[in-house]
């Protein structure tokens, strides 16, 4: 079995030019949540993203992911926020099952999600949408997962946390939520060159941007800024 946030991150290179194309940024499944379709890959250049179709991926393997061409990419004309790490679960009755941490994978074939409280088959989901994954279509078993999981110490967090970004949108307008929000703060590129992780950088899905004790480059720059973490790069360095 495949974990997704193995996947994510990996640099996709052509066998035709002999050259690196880019890297995986996230996953695209189909509309039930059964495959994933393929992946948005981001060019570290020029930052432009693109689709490539599991279709057209001649081999993954721990040094990355092989395609015959670099004209086997697409112009992106799908919504890339269809990945559902990192969102919250809710059962269709409103209970919290935990924030995904996992999609676990079998040929391409999504098998289960693990979120930080328990682990859903996906069979058991409803829909996935850009902001939350409902659990639970209908099926027996929902009382019981939720009466195993609902008391986890760290559930009600969740839930409370979920509730409070709910009701600051319904009840607040763009403008009002600007005067309550801290003032958003640009690290200074030219000095973060050089200077060493005190910690692993994860990105959008968990993937790894740059691990702990690594040297700061121009690379890891670029994927910072591309995953809107170049301040906690900042704040990670020293």
């Amino acid at each position: 079995m495949e974990k997704l946030s193995q996947i994510i991150s990996k640099k996709v290179v052509s066998l035709k030019e002999a050259c690196m194309v880019g890297y995986i940024l996230n996953a695209v499944f189909d509309e039930n949540y059964h495959f994933i379709i393929g992946y948005i890959i981001s060019d570290e250049e020029s930052e432009i993203e693109k689709f490539l179709s599991i279709e057209d991926i001649e081999i993954v393997s721990e040094e990355g992911v092989f395609v015959s061409s670099v004209f086997v990419m697409q112009n992106l004309i799908i919504e890339n926020d269809n990945n559902p790490i990192g969102k919250i679960v809710y059962d269709k009755k409103g209970f919290c099952l935990g924030r995904v941490e996992e999609c676990f994978l079998e040929n391409n074939k999504l098998i289960k999600l693990q979120t930080n409280l328990c682990e859903i088959l996906q069979k058991n989901i409803f829909s996935i949408g850009k902001d939350f994954v409902i659990f639970n279509k209908n099926n027996k078993n929902s009382k019981k997962t939720i009466k195993k999981y609902k008391n986890k110490l760290n559930y009600k967090n969740i839930e409370q946390k979920a509730e409070i970004l709910n009701k600051i949108n319904l009840s607040k307008n763009q403008s009002e939520i600007d005067n309550v929000l801290p003032v958003k703060m640009i690290a200074n590129k030219s000095l973060l060159i050089g200077k060493t992780l005190q910690n692993d950088v994860f990105g959008f899905n968990n993937e790894i941007i740059a691990k702990k004790d690594e040297k700061i480059t121009e690379k890891i720059i670029k994927k910072a800024i591309n995953h809107n973490k170049l301040n906690f790069l900042f704040f990670s360095s020293k």
